[in-house]
């Protein structure tokens, strides 16, 4: 039987990149990590996250934090796009 992927705990790093991605933030992150038993777990059918969540002692490696600014001279043309 494959091991169970709700055991596993949310790396401590996640809540700042979601709060980052909630403010519509552009992340570029690298980490590594083990996976114990990584031979029992089913990767094809794991979201990211899971798999994330399963690696113990993952470090933070880089986290590059994006913006992408809407320049002035775009606003006109997005508010005629969305009126419609």
């Amino acid at each position: 039987m494959r091991q169970q992927t709700k055991a596993c705990q949310q790396p401590r790093g996640a809540q700042v990149m979601d709060d980052y991605s909630s403010k519509s933030f552009r992340l570029l992150a690298m980490a590594m990590g083990a996976i114990p038993n990584a031979a029992g777990l089913d990767f094809a059918r794991m979201t990211q996250h899971q798999v994330e969540a399963c690696a113990v002692h993952m470090h933070l490696l880089s986290l590059v934090v994006l913006t992408n600014n809407v320049r002035s001279d775009s606003k006109d043309t997005i508010a005629h796009l969305q009126d419609g």
